[in-house]
């Protein structure tokens, strides 16, 4: 009987879910957008215990340049820490990255094969004027690339130190495939990068991460890097969780955005299902002479809320993920985020089933008209 009553009001029933699926699906959108950054940035930092790098500038701005070659580096680390660093048996790998270069505006990364075995999941190794190009850089194998120091396609300085790609890594779906490898001694001895640094060569960070994975043995690891002068050391999971802090309010934003969408919405079925009542007065009486409880019309209606919300709801869903399925491509070439749009994030199911308890709480003033009508009147063609 609901279902056949949405069907008797289809334009004003599809305008009515409609305006409820959009709330979802800029809500799904947003839910979809939070879980996949996320899983990117963790991602990123996974087998990277801690990061030293230079002694100026913040902890996000050192994470931000290490892992994810966005900003400047907040200094250099000494050549001759890392070889101490490298040394430390509690140490699994101490792995340096060197940055500053690009091509095309990929970030052009000087490091070792360690980066390549832990970080990349491949095999080879590094030097020899080869590369191995990220799965986003746009590079294939045997292509020729050469640095630009300043970040303009016709700077000069490398023009004579062309790198070949000697291989494309596996795709990660991290930050790690929007850059491109080579050598570090290759990289910090290219043509205006010597000298650049007093006392000698120096890196832009190191990675590392212990043998035992202990907290026992990072924190006071850690501890002595942070006291002594020549470098700082974070942890880049609690900076990750403090970035998330900073940048969370504006997903917060649009989620208030999306469920005030989907309260208005639900304002919108009352609405729509009151309004209906006064037409329906004298199908409703019939029922009722025909022998239908009150409980049967009030729970009629109230089954015709929540089957509006619920199929706003899950055209909502498809709305939501249909576009992230559509503008993954995009949105990973862009941001190197990789959107998953046919998996539901936690939140989702519940989603629906809230969405179900607003309709039948939309349905609620409706219904309980419908139950006051009076059968005699309702026949009453006078009425």
């Amino acid at each position: 009987m609901a279902w056949r009553s949405l069907r008797q009001r289809a334009l004003a029933s599809a305008l009515t879910g409609l305006s409820v699926a959009l709330g979802v699906a800029l809500l799904s959108a947003v839910l979809l957008l939070e879980a996949a950054a996320r899983d990117s940035y963790a991602g990123t930092a996974r087998g990277v215990e801690a990061i030293v790098g230079g002694t100026k500038g913040s902890r996000i701005d050192l994470v931000l340049a290490a892992l994810f070659h966005v900003g400047r580096a907040p200094g250099r680390v000494p050549l001759a820490l890392h070889g101490r660093l490298a040394a430390d048996d509690r140490l699994a790998y101490a792995i340096p990255v060197a940055l500053g270069d690009t091509y095309r505006g990929v970030a052009i990364v000087g490091t070792t094969p360690e980066f390549l075995v832990h970080l990349l999941g491949m095999e080879g190794g590094l030097g020899g004027g080869e590369a191995v190009a990220g799965a986003d850089t746009g590079l294939d194998a045997g292509d020729r690339f050469v640095p630009s120091h300043t970040g303009l396609e016709d700077d000069p300085t490398h023009a004579h130190e062309p790198f070949t790609v000697r291989a494309v890594a596996p795709r990660t779906g991290t930050s790690h495939d929007r850059a491109i490898y080579v050598g570090l001694h290759e990289f910090l001895h290219l043509r205006g990068h010597a000298g650049l640094e007093q006392g000698g060569d120096a890196v832009t960070a190191v990675l590392l991460r212990t043998r035992s994975g202990s907290p026992l043995v990072l924190e006071p690891l850690l501890k002595e890097i942070n006291d002594g002068d020549e470098a700082q050391a974070v942890r880049p999971v609690q900076v990750i969780a403090e970035l998330f802090d900073l940048i969370g309010a504006a997903q917060r934003v649009l989620g208030w955005v999306a469920w005030l969408v989907i309260a208005v919405a639900a304002i919108g079925v009352a609405v729509s299902l009151y309004l209906s009542m006064n037409d329906r007065r004298r199908e409703v009486a019939l029922l009722r002479a025909l022998g239908a409880t009150r409980a049967r019309i009030l729970a009629t209606v109230l089954a015709e809320a929540a089957l509006l919300c619920g199929l706003g709801a899950l055209l909502g869903l498809l709305l939501g993920h249909g576009g992230a399925a559509l503008l993954a491509p995009l949105v990973e070439a862009r941001g190197g985020i990789r959107l998953d749009g046919l998996g539901l994030t936690p939140p989702e199911p519940p989603l629906v089933l809230a969405l179900l308890a607003v309709g039948i709480a939309a349905g609620l003033l409706p219904a309980l008209a419908a139950y006051r009508i009076d059968v005699a009147r309702g026949l009453d063609p006078l009425a």
